[in-house]
């Protein structure tokens, strides 16, 4: 799997499934429901139609192993098993971190 900023601002959670069967990892899942949410996608069953309109720009922007996304309910598992505060402050750092570039690319405009 490619590594972008939004994978990499997840990855240190910790992941409290079992290993057997696991096919995504929690990063990349929590990397498409940050993005789904921020498309406007309220709700399990849009953040699912959401991943299929999108589905090939998806394969090729993360390139994730065995070229397949997880499921909606894979996301949703993910999620219960994610704590929030931990969670929040993976997108606090992330976000700061896109600010700090975009400020940047201001500068230099």
């Amino acid at each position: 799997m490619s590594s972008l900023a939004i994978i990499d601002a997840f990855s240190a959670l910790p992941d409290v499934r079992r290993t057997a069967g696991l096919r995504h990892q929690k990063a990349f899942c929590l990397a498409l429901f940050t993005l789904s949410i921020a498309a406007g996608n309220r709700g399990f069953l849009s953040i699912g139609d959401w991943l299929k309109s999108y589905h090939d720009a998806l394969l090729e922007l993360f390139n994730p192993p065995k070229h397949r996304l997880p499921s909606y309910s894979t996301i949703r598992r993910v999620l219960l098993g994610t704590d929030e505060s931990h969670f929040a402050q993976s997108l606090t750092r992330f976000f700061e971190i896109a600010l700090i570039t975009l400020n940047a690319a201001i500068t230099f405009v």
